[in-house]
């Protein structure tokens, strides 16, 4: 079970915290996919700092991955974003810059988005919070005979 404060609009906060998962997310608008080892070396950080940045992102919903093979060794995970979203992540504060971010067919069509996210956050918040009543009356019935 997922802890009461580590719901999706904690994950959004948290990839929008710091300035280094910002500038990632506009790297990658700007540059296309990229693994691990690409994003650690752009950025001059250790590679197990870049993949739990991407990891944290592609968990928030902001990137998605995919996995491809390589004449040698393991598959490489591939963290990318799409262009199209470029208006959201400036919604949430993510510089993009101009030349990769097109301007949105409709503004609503923008509101809807973050809206839409909002919602969802605070539906898993309100599941979450129910479960947690549940618990609570089971455990309470639990000590008596009724």
């Amino acid at each position: 079970m997922t802890p009461l404060g580590d719901d999706s609009a904690t994950r959004t906060a948290k990839v929008l915290s710091l300035p280094t998962r910002a500038a990632i997310l506009s790297h990658l608008l700007c540059s296309g996919p990229k693994t691990v080892k690409e994003i650690a070396d752009h950025f001059a950080i250790h590679p197990n700092v870049a993949r739990a940045h991407l990891e944290l992102m592609a968990e928030a919903g902001f990137l998605s991955f995919e996995t491809r093979r390589r004449n040698k060794g393991r598959p490489a995970k591939v963290y990318f974003t799409w262009e199209g979203e470029a208006g959201a992540l400036m919604e949430a504060g993510v510089e993009i810059p101009a030349e990769h971010a097109r301007a949105p067919v409709d503004e609503l069509e923008i509101e809807v988005r973050v809206l839409e996210r909002m919602l969802a956050d605070a539906s898993h918040q309100l599941m979450r919070i129910k479960e947690l009543i549940e618990i609570a009356k089971t455990t309470r019935k639990g000590g008596r005979d009724d």
